[in-house]
């Protein structure tokens, strides 16, 4: 998988699995004012639209890509403002039902299935002792859904918080914001020992 930074967005590609030999997947992320009509797509309209975005990028597969590029579908990107809390009296919210967050984070999925195993050890540590006639099943559920969201938030709010940090990378910037990038990615990859400490600091998934 490949992705390229530019000044106006960022494309990626890969032709692995399930792609076939003959197939490549790839995309063009980029910031916009006007929401796209996704149900009425003019592939001739976004096909020029990618080549302008990117008609000066120097990677060679990139405009491959593009010339070759066949336009099936856009996806606008959604996320979810901050929440007061994620349930009341017996209802609750879990996984993007409760904090949607940008797609670069990669954890969507992944802080579902935390969500529910927090919410599930909760509800059976406090319904057993209402089970024991100590205190209510209402009073029970309605203090695991407050625990939960205090145990939850706070992380899911970290890596939020990343994600609008990632996504930066996808709006338009300006000559010396464009050039710093570059020369923070190319330390980056020069420099293993920084890949390191920004790991321990959260500030890099541990997939990188």
């Amino acid at each position: 998988m490949v992705f390229t930074f530019g000044g106006n967005g960022f494309f990626g590609y890969s032709s692995g699995a399930p792609m076939s030999e003959n197939q490549l997947m790839w995309w063009s992320t980029f910031e916009t004012s006007a929401l796209p009509d996704t149900k009425d797509v003019d592939p001739r309209t976004i096909k020029d639209a990618l080549f302008e975005r990117h008609k000066h990028w120097k990677d060679p597969v990139v405009q491959q890509i593009i010339r070759n590029a066949e336009i099936e579908s856009i996806y606008p990107t959604w996320i979810m403002p901050e929440l007061p809390h994620w349930g009341k009296q017996g209802i609750v919210l879990i996984g993007d039902a409760a904090h949607a967050m940008d797609p670069t984070t990669g954890q969507g999925a992944s802080q579902a299935l935390e969500d529910s195993q927090t919410l599930a050890l909760l509800l059976a540590s406090l319904l057993s002792r209402g089970g024991n006639g100590v205190v209510s099943c209402t009073w029970s559920i309605g203090q695991a859904i407050e625990i939960f969201y205090k145990i939850r938030f706070p992380r899911v709010n970290k890596i939020i918080e990343r994600g609008k940090k990632l996504a930066g990378k996808k709006r338009n910037v300006g000559i010396v914001a464009e050039y710093t990038m570059y020369g923070f990615l190319w330390l980056l990859m020069k420099l293993p020992f920084l890949r390191r400490c920004m790991r321990d600091l959260g500030t890099l998934d541990s997939s990188c």
